[in-house]
């Protein structure tokens, strides 16, 4: 029950977000002081295309969606790692809170460009090099989107069927990942002087392969 209640909530947290992220652009970023009804009322065109492009940011929508699904999967199998060491993943206990916090999704946020070099590094593959392994990590945005929207599903999820856990808890906790993900979609976060966009990391990528 818990986890396709999860599943619901993985959708429609896409979805919000993805909306989110929209309006953000719109009003804030696109300089635009009018709006036609349909630039704010065309959902059913809006929606699919801003969730498309958030698969395809990497130029793979293939790609794009198994890197959503791993990650995804991954921090849902993170989320419920607080019931191994302790009482069950749901209940009100410093575990759970640690293992449903923003702290995860935000650390890969902060070292993604690190974590995904140093893997590469390791495995000795070249990130221009085409194979699977380097295509998948190239998947920045819909690596993190996984991570960050599943993390926010599992609050929810956690909370909507057992409420054991506390609402001061979950609400600024969601918040935060919601926030921080649509600032990382339009390229404005930064962590201690590291920018973490797209086009820095080409440029190191660069530098790195002359």
């Amino acid at each position: 029950m818990e986890f396709f209640l999860y599943l619901i909530y993985l959708v429609i947290t896409l979805v919000v977000v993805s909306l989110g992220d929209y309006y953000f652009r719109l009003l804030h970023l696109s300089g635009k002081d009018t709006f036609e009804k349909q630039e704010l009322t065309d959902w059913a065109r809006i929606i699919p295309s801003k969730i498309v492009s958030i698969f395809e940011s990497a130029g793979s929508l293939q790609f794009g969606l198994l890197a959503f699904g791993l990650s995804a999967f991954f921090a849902y199998v993170w989320t419920l790692t607080g019931g191994l060491i302790g009482s069950p993943h749901y209940t009100d206990s410093f575990g759970n809170y640690f293992f449903l916090s923003f702290l995860m999704p935000v650390l890969m946020l902060a070292f993604y460009s690190f974590i995904s070099s140093e893997v590469l590094r390791a495995a000795r593959i070249s990130r221009n090099s085409g194979s699977f392994l380097a295509r998948l990590l190239n998947q920045e945005i819909p690596l993190l989107s996984g991570i960050f929207i599943s993390v926010i599903a599992s609050n929810l999820a956690v909370y909507g069927l057992y409420h054991e856990i506390s609402f001061l808890f979950v609400f600024p906790n969601v918040l935060i990942l919601t926030v921080l993900l649509i600032l990382r979609w339009n390229g404005k976060v930064k962590f201690g002087g590291i920018r973490v966009d797209r086009e820095e990391e080409d440029g190191e990528d660069l530098g790195e392969d002359s």
